[in-house]
């Protein structure tokens, strides 16, 4: 017996609804999704936005002990690793929305761990 096509397009439209709405919900939480880190030393606090941009930096008294050259060493190493723990709180987003075997989980994390990979992920620099 074929299938109803009432019952085949009621299914499709829900599939597509239930869709948008888990869409619709990773990317109000993408949007909300941000990190802030403090230097090991405490010199300085990062926070990185959901695109991984630098949206706000707050010098410590422990950064007047160090030369500007390092001071800006900090301040990029700090970033790199709040953008790491974002591509990491990303993961867990999407994972906690479309389930962790999901593909759309899957790709969403590899896209920001290739973006902004762990320390011990990144090539050397020279």
């Amino acid at each position: 017996m074929a299938p109803d096509t009432e019952d085949v397009l009621g299914s499709f439209e829900a599939r597509v609804e239930a869709q948008t709405r888990l869409s619709l919900q990773l990317s109000a939480e993408l949007e909300a999704a941000e990190v802030t880190l403090r230097s090991p030393n405490g010199e300085v606090t990062v926070r990185v936005d959901s695109a991984g941009g630098l949206s706000d930096l707050r010098f410590h008294p422990e950064a007047e002990a160090v030369s500007r050259e390092e001071l800006a060493r900090i301040v990029l190493a700090t970033s790199r690793q709040a953008q790491a723990k974002l591509a990491d709180r990303v993961g867990e987003l999407v994972s906690s929305i479309y389930g962790s075997d999901s593909s759309t989980a899957a790709f969403v994390t590899d896209a920001y761990t290739s973006r902004y990979p762990h320390a011990e992920d990144e090539p050397e620099v020279r």
